[in-house]
């Protein structure tokens, strides 16, 4: 009976060990850092150039050559 208890629980650790293998592997293909974040500003930050790029283009501010 002995073993049989050391078997389920050894079979437990298992399924732990793997369950904890597929969230790390998880975590690692959706990094969360500050390199995403300063990605978004500076992107947002080129967007909003650009429209008022264009709305300057649009109200005949810039010279065409």
């Amino acid at each position: 009976m002995h073993s049989f208890y050391t078997f389920i629980a050894l079979d437990l650790a298992r399924e732990r060990a793997a369950e904890a293998d597929r969230e790390r592997l998880g975590a690692l293909a959706h990094p969360r850092n500050e390199v995403g974040i300063v990605r978004r500003a500076v992107a947002r930050v080129a967007v909003a150039v650009a429209r008022a790029a264009d709305e300057r283009l649009t109200q005949g501010e810039l010279a065409v050559h």
